[in-house]
């Protein structure tokens, strides 16, 4: 699974958002239990955020930080929040 997100990272980078969101969510929906699941929600909010979709990438946000409170990408998600508001 943690190829997944490497997989939808890779198509972030290559600037394919649209398929890089893709790709995080068939990672979580087949592993919604794995460590990567945050990783890959703060994937999606960033490529939310390069296709001008603010409004979705704080919801993503959002559900990151409620979810995942302790995790390094909610961290990340919290200073992005901050940026975003």
């Amino acid at each position: 699974h943690r190829a997944q997100y490497w997989i939808g990272d890779s198509y972030y980078n290559l600037r394919d958002f649209k398929t890089a969101i893709a790709s995080q969510q068939r990672l979580i929906s087949a592993y919604p239990d794995s460590a990567s699941v945050p990783d890959a929600l703060l994937n999606i909010a960033s490529s939310q955020s390069e296709m001008g979709d603010a409004a979705s990438a704080r919801k993503t946000l959002d559900k990151l930080v409620g979810r995942y409170p302790a995790s390094e990408a909610a961290e990340k998600a919290r200073r992005r929040l901050a940026t975003l508001k």
